[in-house]
């Protein structure tokens, strides 16, 4: 899933917005930089891709970004307004072809027919237009309506695919095809448990070290042939390519804790001795594999957090050659960033310079 163009109005800090992801031949941008001062709506813009997605892969409770709630409160922009956020996108015809797997695994009537020509999203962009709250009676507490009317309704594939893996209708590989959306918002922090089988399910996802233990112990049995490289792997050599000369070695194990173990310079050392930089890189790579993210729009907001001008260069670099066939959509308020960007990639949204 690749986004066109976004539109956003009484939505959070934001009153009215209309936003172009395409370069000059109306083809999404794989590379994206939202550029801002602070209050300028750069969260906002991120919130408003997440949550439009989010709310048809769970209607009632969707997942959303730590300290954003789903109520009017938070998501509406001045009392009695209307939020409405218009999302257009389009798919390839891989991802296509896994939502097909996965509509039919549930008896679901719709798919596409590659039959026909031009099918959107598959071969131009299709629409979405979101609205918040409902006022209605209704199901749900929003109401959309997609254009053209005959396109694919696929926003919320990923949500009907978890279901068809947990019935085991489908296997877990079934996210690598279908994209969704990543969100990596400041709050990358890591939290360092001391026993990792004392962890809740609920709290898997935002753990970083949990995650890199089950990637560590899968790596052991990985079938590369089959499934190409481990989530172990990869980690461990983007980490090594950004954080040089620190390497991440491996994950050791104790009595009653487990910890990372890295190298610098011959000198090893672990998670509770790794830079404020290092953890934000492996927060970011790590939230990245958590999520799947693959065919997915991929946000990272305030992309210069904790991290050196050199370090910052590498990530977006690593990032531009990644093979995920993701989209990038970066916030920054630093011109330090801005100049590792084109023009064509950035969409500004303010002066930076101090008044």
């Amino acid at each position: 899933m690749k986004l066109h163009f976004l539109e956003i109005k009484n939505f959070r800090a934001i009153q009215n917005i209309s936003l172009d992801f395409t370069d000059l031949l109306g083809h999404p941008r794989p590379i994206n930089l939202i550029v801002g001062p602070n209050s300028s709506g750069k969260t906002s813009i991120l919130d408003a891709i997440h949550v439009v997605v989010k709310v048809f892969e769970n209607p009632t409770k969707p997942s959303l970004r730590d300290g954003l709630e789903y109520n009017v409160q938070q998501l509406v922009r001045g009392r009695g307004n209307i939020a409405q956020i218009t999302f257009e996108y389009s798919i390839e015809k891989n991802e296509a072809e896994a939502i097909n797997r996965v509509f039919s695994s549930l008896k679901l009537n719709q798919n596409f027919d590659f039959s026909k020509g031009d099918i959107p999203p598959l071969n131009s962009p299709a629409k979405v237009i979101w609205s918040f709250p409902n006022f209605a009676q209704s199901k749900t507490q929003y109401e959309f309506r997609y254009e053209p009317n005959n396109a694919v309704q696929v926003l919320g594939a990923r949500g009907r695919a978890s279901k068809t893996v947990s019935s085991n209708l489908q296997n877990y590989e079934i996210f690598d095809k279908i994209g969704g959306v990543c969100y990596l918002d400041q709050r990358r922090t890591v939290r360092l448990l001391k026993n990792l089988n004392n962890i809740e399910k609920k709290n898997a996802n935002s753990d970083m070290l949990s995650w890199l233990n089950e990637y560590y112990r899968k790596d052991l049995t990985w079938n590369e042939a089959k499934y190409g490289e481990s989530y172990w792997k990869r980690v461990k050599r983007l980490f090594n390519k950004i954080c040089f000369p620190s390497e991440l070695i491996g994950l050791e194990s104790g009595p009653d804790s487990d910890t990372l173990i890295l190298k610098r310079k011959g000198v090893e050392y672990d998670l509770l001795q790794m830079s404020s930089g290092e953890h934000q890189i492996l927060r970011i790579l790590v939230g990245l594999a958590a999520d799947t993210a693959k065919n997915s729009i991929v946000l990272i907001d305030e992309v210069e957090l904790h991290l050196h001008p050199a370090w910052q260069k590498r990530l977006i670099q690593v990032l531009r050659e990644d093979d995920s066939n993701n989209q990038y959509i970066f916030t920054t308020h630093s011109p330090t960033v801005a100049k590792m960007f084109y023009d064509s990639e950035i969409i500004n949204l303010g002066d930076l310079e101090e008044k």
